[in-house]
C-alpha cells in the first residue's frame, strides 16, 4: 500500500524550492546584475601647516590649489575633502589645522608616493598620512 504524502510535506517542499529560487535570482539582480568588483583605494591626509613655522603659510585656497594641480598630473580623477586635523608636537603643544583629504582609486602606490612627495615639497610638510583600503566599486548607471 503506497505511502500518502501529506499535505504540510508538499507544502514544506514547494516552500523551500521558492526561497530557493527567490535567493537565486536576488544574486543574480545585485549591483544591476554585475557583481562588485574589489578594489585598492588610497586616501591621503594632507596638513597645510608649515612644518618650521607650525602656521598655514599659504591660504586654504591656494593650499587646495596646489593640492589639485599635483592630483590632477599624477591621477585620471580623485575625491578632495575638508577637513581640521589637530596633533600633538614635540613639544606637546596641541596644533589645530586645515586638512585636504584625497581619495585615490584605479592607481598604485608608487604613484601615490610620486604625488605625496610633490605635495610634501610644495606645502613644505614633514610627512603625509597615506591609507590603503580593500574596497568594493561598482559604477552605478541606473535601470
Amino acid at each position: 500500500m503506497p505511502k500518502k504524502i501529506s499535505t504540510a510535506t508538499i507544502l514544506s517542499v514547494v516552500s523551500l524550492c521558492v526561497s530557493v529560487l527567490c535567493l537565486v535570482l536576488l544574486m543574480m539582480n545585485l549591483g544591476g546584475g554585475q557583481e562588485a568588483e574589489k578594489s585598492i583605494q588610497y586616501v591621503m591626509y594632507v596638513g597645510t601647516n608649515d612644518k618650521d613655522t607650525y602656521q598655514l603659510e599659504h591660504s586654504r585656497e591656494e593650499a587646495r590649489d596646489i593640492v589639485d594641480r599635483v592630483c590632477l598630473k599624477y591621477f585620471e580623477g580623485y575625491t578632495l575633502q575638508e577637513a581640521t586635523g589637530a596633533w600633538t608636537d614635540e613639544k606637546n603643544e596641541i596644533t589645530h589645522e586645515y586638512t585636504l583629504v584625497c581619495y585615490f582609486d584605479d592607481t598604485d602606490k608608487q604613484t601615490v608616493y610620486q604625488a605625496a612627495d610633490e605635495i610634501i615639497r610644495e606645502l613644505n610638510q614633514n610627512t603625509v598620512l597615506i591609507e590603503e583600503d580593500v574596497i568594493s566599486i561598482e559604477y552605478y548607471g541606473g535601470n
